[in-house]
This record gives structure tokens, sequence and C-alpha cells, in this order.
């Protein structure tokens, strides 16, 4: 082999590795804000037929800590990348601090259409009880949110 077609070789297992090893940025609120927003259009566009690429982990509605959840106004998941949810109520679901998050987002739809809400929830990537920012977009009968855990 030439010493080039080596050098090209180490240049690039380093860069690959440098790359691996990377930090993975953080998702920021504007990056939940994109995806609830992008999944608002989807059913916008589609119906409740969205549904399933929402709930696809592979669809590009779960990227990392953040994923998409919609809806409906009662407060049943109709569509959610973390699957195990789909056709829960949450409408009496309520934070460690009692906050009735369900209710306060559909009532923020309601109310305003879009917006941010604050609540606790489980974050799924450290199985904590954190603090999160999600961001509400109602679309026809629905409720899509998406949010980010904030430290």
């Amino acid at each position: 082999m030439s010493r080039n077609l080596i050098r090209i070789a180490v240049i690039a297992l380093t860069l690959f590795a440098g790359a691996a090893l990377a930090p993975v940025r953080a998702a920021t609120p504007d990056d939940a804000k994109a995806l609830a927003d992008k999944a608002a259009a989807l059913i916008a566009s589609e119906g409740d037929k969205a549904f399933s690429k929402i709930d696809d982990p592979n669809g590009g509605f779960v990227q990392g800590e953040l994923y998409v959840v919609v809806l409906d106004m009662k407060g049943v998941v109709r569509a959610n990348g973390m699957t195990k949810m789909i056709g829960m109520n949450l409408w009496d679901a309520k934070d460690p601090d009692g906050v009735p998050f369900t209710q306060n987002i559909v009532k923020l739809a309601t109310d305003s259409g879009t917006g941010w809400v604050n609540y606790k929830f489980s974050n799924p990537a450290t199985k904590k009880i954190e603090p999160k920012k999600t961001w509400v977009h109602k679309v026809g009968d629905y409720v899509v949110l998406c949010g980010v855990y904030v430290k």
C-alpha cells in the first residue's frame, strides 16, 4: 500500500472516530416545536392516516429524547412514538407536583391553538422525572405535542 493511501486511511479513521466520540447535541425547545409543527402539518394533510407514521420509531417523529404525541380533545393518546401509550386516557394524569398536564395542554390548545406547557414527566432516556417544556399545536380535533427535558 502506498504511503499516501495509508495516510488517507489513517486520517479517515481519525475523523470517523472523532465523530463517534463527539457529544450528541442536546435537543432544544426549537427542535421540539419544529417536530410538533411537522407532525401537525402531516395530520392537516393526511388526517388520522398520519398516525402510523408518527407511531413509527423510524418514521422521523422520534429523534433522541424528542417524540411526538397526538391526543384527542378528551386526552386519549391517538399517536405516540412510544407506542405503549396509544389508547391510554391521560385526562386525569398529574405530574409529581399535582399539575394536571393533559388538561393544561388541551386547554391551551383550545384557547390559543399553540403554545408552551411546563410540567414534570419521566424522561425515557434517563428513567428519571425531569422538568419538561412541551410545544402544543392544535390541528383539527387533535392536539400535537412534543417536549424537551430541561435542566
